[in-house]
């Protein structure tokens, strides 16, 4: 239910369903270009999911043979 009758609304602050934390996003064929040791960076050519500060995993592709 989605509340009382008698208003003929929904009161501010009921709890509806809607999205619930973070997604995970896999993107693969990314090319390293560089790595730069002392300003702790490491370039990547293309595009990486997800807001600005947030973490990235970087790992290499281990893809089973079919």
């Amino acid at each position: 239910s989605m509340g009382p009758v008698a208003p003929n609304r929904v009161f501010k602050g009921k709890a509806l369903p809607g999205q619930m934390g973070g997604v995970t996003v896999t993107t693969q064929n990314l090319e390293i270009v560089s790595v730069d040791v002392e300003n702790g960076l490491i370039l990547v050519k293309g595009c990486i999911p997800g807001s600005k500060k947030s973490f990235v995993k970087i790992q290499s592709a281990v893809k089973s043979g079919k």
